[in-house]
């Protein structure tokens, strides 16, 4: 499959940090075809109708990414994971650790990583002792999510501690499941990407372009029988006919348009 072209400049403001960053990037990801511009003092609709192609711009605390012909950028950030962390230590309630019955040292595999909100969380609950591994099959977005889980800082350290122990991996998640072997993950995590979960988002607009909107297969829940030991947790949209279809339990909502399922192993 081609790499994905696109075109790495640096923000307006260049530090060294900043040029440092531009370089390691140039010369170690090898999964994008990236064409380095210098960016003088071009601005963005410039570079876009210049080049025709989307736009990652390196910034000192961050990798910005301006999609061609899209009207708002994508960029790392822990979202909810900020409150819901916070909230957890407080109370000790989070409805997706109560439903996927995560304890420290457990291992997760999040199959659907995209921008690791969720992965954070379950870091969390797992601990330093525990692991979470996250698949994300788009090379643009997998980048921007690992840099930004090493990078981001956070005043609240446990937030920081979480992100910096997700590993992320590029890779189509049937592929990935296809490789593993038999009772390996304790605990498989599934946030599809659909087209109306996306559309209700805002916050989410940046990310359409990169989004896999691949939908869950019965060869998916498969795999994933065979590699989950204890569960297999779904978040869906509550319209969605996934829970009944592969036999997950529905955890329903009231504040939420979104709905967790899990299939006990």
């Amino acid at each position: 499959m081609d790499k994905q072209k696109v075109v790495l400049t640096t923000c307006l403001r260049l530090t060294d940090d900043v040029r440092t960053r531009l370089q390691r990037l140039s010369e170690t990801e090898q999964t994008i075809d990236f064409e380095v511009i210098e960016r003088k003092k071009l601005s963005l609709p410039a570079l876009h109708d210049q080049y025709q192609r989307s736009i990652l711009v390196v910034d000192k605390n961050r990798l910005e990414y301006y999609p061609q012909g899209a009207d708002s950028s994508f960029f790392f950030h822990p979202s909810s994971a900020v409150f819901r962390i916070k909230q957890f230590d407080r109370n000790g309630h989070d409805p997706l650790i109560t439903i996927a019955r995560l304890q420290e040292g457990m291992t997760v595999l999040d199959c659907t990583l995209g921008l690791g909100a969720d992965a954070i969380v379950m870091s969390h609950a797992v601990g330093r002792s525990g692991q979470v591994i996250g698949l994300e099959s788009n090379p643009v977005t997998a980048l921007i999510v690992r840099e930004g889980l090493q990078q981001w800082i956070e005043g609240y350290e446990p937030i920081v501690d979480a992100m910096r122990h997700i590993e992320v991996q590029l890779a189509e998640h049937l592929t990935y499941l296809k490789k593993c072997d038999s009772k390996t993950v304790d605990v498989i995590y599934f946030d599809p990407m659909f087209e109306k979960t996306v559309s209700e988002s805002t916050h989410l607009d940046g990310l359409r372009q990169l989004a896999n909107y691949e939908p869950l297969t019965e060869q998916v829940v498969a795999e994933a029988k065979r590699v989950a030991r204890q569960r297999i947790v779904l978040k869906a949209h509550f319209e969605s006919d996934l829970f009944e279809r592969y036999g997950f339990e529905r955890t329903k909502r009231k504040s939420s348009k979104l709905h967790y399922g899990v299939l006990e192993l």
